[in-house]
């Protein structure tokens, strides 16, 4: 038996990524006034250059909405790539993300690369590489057993192309 996927059954009318971000977004915002109330300098705000005149707040609150339009942005991607392929290649995408913010940082923004950064690079390409390693087997095994045309172009315009095979969307709909 198949485990079951949030995203694509009928009954739970998740189906439209709008209906699931209302149901998503009260709880992260909650969690994350929580941590903030907890972790952050509060009393820094009223000093902080950011809110000592009318044009700076009115800065600062763009810059808030821009960051709450990305983010509402990259959750609304992250519903849609999920439900087309799975969440281990939104896990994926989500390290390699990961890796190009350390290079970045050390690249653009003179961070120090220390080794700790070194070998998590090291482990992010190695762990990718075998998991497209492992796609790639699985795809030309695959193709090899359904016969699959090989020109995506064919006379009846379907595509061939496979994101994701079974097999890991099974793993990734356990957990």
């Amino acid at each position: 038996m198949r485990p079951l996927n949030l995203l694509k059954k009928e009954e739970y009318g998740l189906k439209n990524p709008f209906t699931l971000m209302s149901y998503v977004t009260p709880v992260m915002a909650i969690t994350t006034a929580i941590i903030s109330i907890a972790m952050d300098p509060w009393h820094e705000v009223r000093a902080s250059h950011f809110f000592d005149s009318p044009a700076h707040i009115l800065r600062s609150i763009l810059l808030m909405l821009l960051g709450g339009a990305l983010a509402f942005f990259m959750v609304l991607t992250e519903y849609v790539l999920v439900s087309v392929t799975s969440a281990v290649t939104v896990t994926i995408a989500g390290i390699v993300k990961e890796a190009v913010t350390i290079l970045v940082a050390v690249l653009f923004f003179n961070d120090p690369f220390t080794w700790l950064k070194g070998f998590g690079l090291a482990t992010i390409i190695f762990g990718v590489s075998l998991f497209n390693l492992y796609k790639y087997h699985r795809f030309k095994k695959d193709r090899h057993s359904k016969h699959v045309d090989p020109n995506p172009h064919s006379s009846n315009g379907a595509s061939k192309y496979v994101i994701i095979d079974d097999d890991i969307e099974d793993l990734d709909d356990t957990g």
